[in-house]
């Protein structure tokens, strides 16, 4: 299997080429209901990280959703 590289949160990391972005989540063990996620600069709704494939050079950023006001 191919694999592609991609920054994530300013790591550039390898992940297989048909890899979505909640794969590539749970494959660093990220606490999927804690944080959001801006690809491209634009946030990505949780309900689409499943169907939505990471391409070569993708930047993703990672952010903690905090409670409260």
């Amino acid at each position: 299997m191919s694999e592609i590289s991609l920054s994530l949160n300013g790591q550039l990391i390898q992940v297989p080429a048909d890899a979505s972005l909640l794969s590539i989540l749970e494959r660093q063990q990220v606490a999927i209901d804690c944080v959001a996620l801006v690809r491209a600069g634009e946030v990505v709704p949780k309900s689409q990280w499943a169907s939505t494939q990471c391409e070569p050079g993708d930047v993703i950023e990672l952010f903690g959703v905090v409670a409260g006001g």
